[in-house]
Parts: C-alpha cells; sequence; structure tokens
C-alpha cells in the first residue's frame, strides 16, 4: 500500500501518525525480538513471515474499506492463500459490525493538523448512534501504540471537524485465523494524546539533529 504524503495548506509536507509512533516509540521492541526468536528456532523465514501477515492485514483493511465505502472489492489483487486469510477476518468484521449497529460516516479520510503539523487517514461512524473514532487492526495482540495512534487521530478529526467531537473511540481487533474479534471502547484518550505530542516533538528534534550531520 503506498505511503499517504500529507502537507500542510502552505505546502509544507508533515509526517504521518503511523511514521511518528514507529519511529520514535520502542515499546514493543521486546516482544518482537521474542516473536523474531521463536519463528527463528522454528526454522522459519522472519522476513517471508513478516510480509505474509502485513499482505493479510492489507487485503483484510481493503477488503473493510470497500465494505465501509459500499463498492465491490477487487479480488484479482491478491492471492488466494492471501485472500482465504482476509477473509476469515472480514467475516469477524461483518458480524462485529452488525452487533455495534455501525454506521459509516467517513473511510479513510486524509486529514492534517495545521496547529500540531502531522496527518493521518482515519474511519469515523455512528456505534450505537454515537459519534466514534474506530481503528482496525489484524495484529496478533493490542499494544500502546494503538492507543497512541488513536488518540492523534481523534486530534486530528476534532480540529478539522470542531463542531462535531468524537464521543467514543474503539480499537477493533480482527482475528486472521479463526474469524473471532476483540474490541476495547474508550471515553477518552487525554494521557495517549500527550504521549503523542511527545513523540512528535522527539520526530522534529530528531530531523533537525540529522540535518547537522
Amino acid at each position: 500500500m503506498p505511503t499517504q504524503t500529507y502537507r500542510t495548506k502552505a505546502g509544507k509536507r508533515v509526517p504521518g501518525v503511523t511514521t511518528v509512533i514507529s519511529q520514535n516509540l520502542g515499546w514493543n521492541n521486546r516482544a518482537l525480538m521474542i516473536w523474531a526468536n521463536r519463528e527463528g528456532m522454528e526454522g522459519r523465514d522472519i522476513n517471508q513471515r513478516a510480509e505474509e501477515a502485513a499482505s493479510i492485514g492489507t487485503c483484510a483493511h481493503a477488503m473493510i474499506e470497500a465494505d465501509l465505502k459500499g463498492v465491490d472489492f477487487d479480488q484479482s489483487l491478491y492471492p488466494k492463500e492471501i485472500l482465504d486469510k482476509a477473509e476469515t477476518a472480514f467475516l469477524a468484521w461483518l458480524e462485529w459490525k452488525d452487533f455495534f449497529e455501525l454506521k459509516s460516516i467517513h473511510s479513510e479520510v486524509p486529514l492534517v493538523s495545521e496547529t500540531y503539523e502531522y496527518g493521518g487517514c482515519l474511519d469515523i461512524a455512528t456505534i450505537k448512534k454515537v459519534r466514534s473514532l474506530i481503528d482496525l487492526k489484524t495484529a496478533s495482540g493490542t499494544y500502546e501504540d494503538h492507543l497512541i495512534q488513536l488518540a492523534a487521530y481523534g486530534k486530528l478529526w476534532e480540529e478539522n471537524n470542531p463542531d462535531d467531537p468524537i464521543r467514543a473511540y474503539y480499537l477493533l481487533r480482527l482475528g486472521k485465523e479463526d474469524g473471532s474479534f476483540h474490541y476495547h471502547y474508550y471515553p477518552d484518550l487525554t494521557v495517549c494524546w500527550e504521549v503523542f505530542q511527545n513523540l512528535l516533538a522527539i520526530h522534529k528534534t530528531h530531523n533537525a539533529i540529522k540535518k547537522m550531520l
């Protein structure tokens, strides 16, 4: 999936939420090291496994985005083995969507913060008739950076839509293997937003230091 480019109204290029978090937060490094060690001990190529997992996640997200937008999903873009696993996660999505009375308002809408100078793409919906921000994950677990990402997306929406605030935050994890779903609901993510502001400051400072070399 191509990387989204974000620019302010003045044309200044700014980083995306996932870039800021992935390049400046190392809280999950230990979990990744444990996973890589386990895969290596069992004789599996970690690069191949990571690429496969990413492809399944990308495919599942594409299926869900098509569903949110009410358009057909192009299956020809993915091999059958990826489609089969992604479809398992997609069926979990359909079950969760129906159960929580989700109605899509905006899907993968790109926004930029002029105040904090960063961007992101987010999904806005009404869930149980409440204006909500939802983020989907097909990872094997949920991590702190997922909440930080969700909080940053929330601020993006509210800066660009001050008269239409977010009332609920949902983090939804969809199982690629068993079709299960697990969700987390948060009425407030203030502390996570504070962490993102610190990461954004580090990101900008890091770039300034690199220019000195």
